[in-house]
């Protein structure tokens, strides 16, 4: 069943409220989620290589400072933007907490 226009207007405020700050913190939120998503995916599979043995003690010191070096800087980047640990964590309803 297909909604009519009259349909989708009464859904849709009359006036759109673009605030640039808030814009801002809505697009630097959204990309810090994903800057950290691809961090705890990449930490997670350093971890797999270490305990299979397929790293070097080398590439695993290396690898360890790149991803704390990451973190830290997330996370000063969320306090330049206002943001929390909390609001990086998207939730995802029946799939739960993204991060």
């Amino acid at each position: 069943m297909s909604a009519s226009r009259a349909d989708l207007a009464d859904l849709l405020p009359e006036k759109i409220d673009i605030d640039p700050e808030r814009v801002e913190q809505g697009l630097a939120q959204l990309v810090l989620t994903l800057v950290e998503f691809l961090r705890q995916l990449l930490e997670r599979q350093a971890v797999r290589r270490m305990e299979g043995g397929s790293l070097s003690e080398d590439e695993v010191e290396r690898m360890g400072i790149a991803l704390m070096r990451l973190e830290e800087k997330v996370e000063e980047l969320a306090k330049q933007f206002g943001l929390t640990k909390e609001d990086l964590n998207l939730d995802l309803k029946p799939l739960g907490k993204l991060l």
